[in-house]
């Protein structure tokens, strides 16, 4: 990453923001691309700091992009609006349940924020400087950064069930804000079901190429053709919240890896604690799709082999403990049977998002499309936009799956299916194909 003397990468409310944070006038600013290519579709993250007296001051900059086409493609008027209400509404309604204003603690501190387009942006406290780190996407996820990541999003989960439980109204009125889901509604774009449906047909070919016609393949086969017949009505069907009640939070929404902060203990190297970031996509829904967003896109299956029974343990532990830790009773608010049924009906929800995503996180940067290029070629389809034949042509225009990442998308989609079947989640399928 090259680093620049110059803040011309910053717009000038940016610039006038970052300066009056710590009345600072005139002052060189540094600034560092952090997010690498293809890990932020609705913005630019930038490291930036000056000189100070006793250290550098550092402050991490989310902005938004300016390209017309991939603004409308993303929502990110709506993204950027949905992460401030976050930060100054519904986490300040977290921080007022108790008298310890430190109770919630699992996200960084948003600092200053800017809602105008096309120049929205959002200015954080930099937590590098206090020990946490992503784990790179490179990098699979081990044991302890897995248990971390379920501890901090337990954390997220039980604070709204507290707050649904304490002030019912005011969790009410959080949740008018983000029960509208802004990446799966009635008016999705045809193209982005399309990327999907073609990526669940791209992995059950590379099954049927195998040619073993066993019960367990075919097995396979039919729950990514049912996927595919019904993506849409399944992803509407698991970001419904509603259908929850009173067993639905409000969501982090986007979870894998790269939305995840780590420190690490400094004798055993091991991740002791987790922070979450990019609140852009939060919705209100079962605690279930955050869980299982991230165990299907961001972790191995071997992993899952060993340990998914524990992990789904800590989890609930944790939330459980959250919850009593305000006097409240953790059975009467979310029980274990509660918890287990949803996991069965929502998750399918983490076969969905690693259809969608798994071609962007396991592509290198090179191999990864221009957004912006992609989102303009969307956008001449022009008045075709709901043509499923030339949303088809286009996905498969910009399809980026290789040599290298096919067999690495084959296995891990398929590894997905089959944790569906064994763990009896596939039920929404029969569902929907009744």
């Amino acid at each position: 990453m090259n680093e620049s003397n110059s803040n011309s990468e910053l717009s000038s409310a940016v610039s006038k923001a970052l300066l009056a944070l710590y009345n600072r006038h005139n002052v060189p600013l540094v600034t560092q691309p952090i997010s690498g290519v293809g890990e932020n579709a609705c913005g630019e993250i930038l490291l930036v700091s000056w000189p100070s007296e006793s250290k550098a001051k550092r402050l991490v900059v989310k902005m938004a992009p300016k390209n017309e086409a991939r603004r409308q493609h993303m929502h990110v008027a709506d993204c950027y609006a949905r992460e401030v209400f976050m930060y100054q509404s519904v986490f300040r309604s977290y921080r007022e349940l108790a008298n310890d204003q430190s109770t919630f603690s699992v996200a960084p501190e948003l600092l200053a924020s800017g809602l105008q387009a096309p120049d929205e942006f959002l200015i954080f406290e930099d937590l590098s400087q206090s020990g946490f780190q992503t784990n790179p996407r490179s990098s699979m996820p081990t044991y302890d950064i897995v248990v971390a990541t379920l501890k901090a999003v337990a954390e997220l989960h039980a604070c709204s069930f507290i707050l649904q439980h304490r002030n019912p109204t005011k969790f009410r009125e959080l949740v008018d804000h983000v029960r509208q889901d802004n990446l799966f509604t009635e008016n999705i774009e045809t193209v982005t079901i399309e990327f999907g449906k073609s990526m669940l047909s791209r992995a059950r070919l590379l099954l049927e190429e195998d040619k073993v016609g066993d019960d367990h393949t075919t097995a396979l086969i039919q729950v990514l053709e049912s996927c595919e017949r019904n993506l849409k009505a399944l992803s509407l069907y698991c970001v419904d919240g509603t259908t929850q009640s009173p067993h639905a939070v409000i969501c982090q929404g986007d979870f894998w890896n790269n939305n995840i902060l780590y420190r690490r203990e400094p004798r055993s190297n091991l991740v002791v604690e987790a922070k979450l970031i990019d609140f852009q996509l939060s919705r209100y829904a079962s605690p279930v799709l955050d869980l299982v967003h991230y165990l299907f896109t961001s972790t191995e299956k071997q992993l899952r082999d060993k340990h998914l029974p524990e992990f789904l343990d800590i989890y609930h532990h944790t939330l459980s403990g959250k919850i009593g830790s305000c006097g409240l009773n953790a059975d009467d608010i979310y029980q274990r049977s509660v918890f287990d049924r949803q996991f069965q009906l929502f998750g399918v929800f983490g076969m969905i998002m690693a259809a969608l995503s798994l071609p962007f996180f396991i592509s290198n940067a090179n191999e990864v499309i221009d957004i912006d290029e992609a989102t303009e070629a969307i956008q001449d389809l022009s008045g075709s936009a709901t043509d499923e034949p030339k949303c088809r042509e286009l996905v498969k225009e910009f399809d980026m799956l290789n040599e290298r990442t096919l067999p690495i998308f084959k296995r891990r989609m398929t590894d997905v299916v089959r944790d569906l079947i064994k763990y009896k989640m596939t039920q929404p399928l029969d569902q929907f194909d009744s």
